[in-house]
C-alpha cells in the first residue's frame, strides 16, 4: 500500500515584523501547546510553573512575548520571530534569540520554538522553516545555532537529529523549595 500525498502550497518565509500577526501567531502556538514541550527553556523564562505544567496566565505570557517581538525594528533586535504562510493562513512559526554579548568564542543565537500547525505537519515545512532559520543567521554572522527539547518530545529530538543538530548536554532539575 502506498501513501499518496498531495502536494503542500508553497511555504514564504520571512521575519515577521507586524504587530498585526500578533493574533495569528499566538492563536498558533497555543493550537499545538503540550506539556512536552517544556523544557528548561520555559521554566526559565516564566512560561511553565513546573515540569509538565503550564502556567495558567500562559496565553498572557506568550501574548506580552510577541507583542514585545514585533514591535522591535527589524534590523538589530535580538529577537526575531519567522513566520510561514500559504497564500491564505499561518502555517508556521519559529522563535529566534540572538546572542547579544559575544562573550562566546562564537556567535551563536537559539532556537527557543519551532511550531508547525496541525494541517501542515508532515509536509515538510519544519525542515523548511529550520533550513530558512539557519540561513538567515550565517549571514548575521552567527555561527551556532542552539534549541531545547523537552525531555518527553521525542518527535522534536528526532527531527532536530536528522537536520544535523547534536546533544552537547542534559539539563537536570531539584527543586528547592519547600
Amino acid at each position: 500500500m502506498s501513501l499518496h500525498r498531495t502536494p503542500a502550497a508553497p511555504f514564504h518565509i520571512h521575519w515577521c515584523h507586524d504587530p498585526a500577526q500578533e493574533d495569528a501567531v499566538v492563536a498558533l502556538f497555543l493550537r499545538q501547546l503540550s506539556p512536552h514541550y517544556i523544557s528548561h527553556g520555559e521554566l526559565q523564562a516564566q512560561r511553565a510553573v513546573a515540569p509538565g505544567e503550564w502556567r495558567a496566565d500562559f496565553p498572557d505570557v506568550l501574548r506580552a512575548q510577541v507583542r514585545h517581538t514585533l514591535a522591535q525594528p527589524p534590523r538589530g533586535t535580538a529577537t526575531l520571530i519567522a513566520t510561514a504562510r500559504t497564500a491564505d493562513s499561518l502555517a508556521g512559526i519559529a522563535f529566534v534569540s540572538i546572542d547579544q554579548a559575544r562573550l562566546a568564542t562564537r556567535a551563536f543565537a537559539t532556537l527557543d520554538d519551532l511550531i508547525v500547525d496541525a494541517p501542515f505537519q508532515g509536509a515538510g515545512l519544519g525542515g523548511q522553516l529550520f533550513d530558512w532559520v539557519c540561513a538567515e543567521l550565517r549571514p548575521r554572522g552567527i555561527e551556532r545555532l542552539f534549541l531545547e527539547s523537552g525531555i518527553g518530545n521525542e518527535h522534536a529530538h528526532r527531527f532536530f537529529k536528522a537536520r544535523g543538530c547534536t546533544p552537547v548536554s542534559v539539563t537536570l532539575l531539584k527543586e528547592l523549595g519547600n
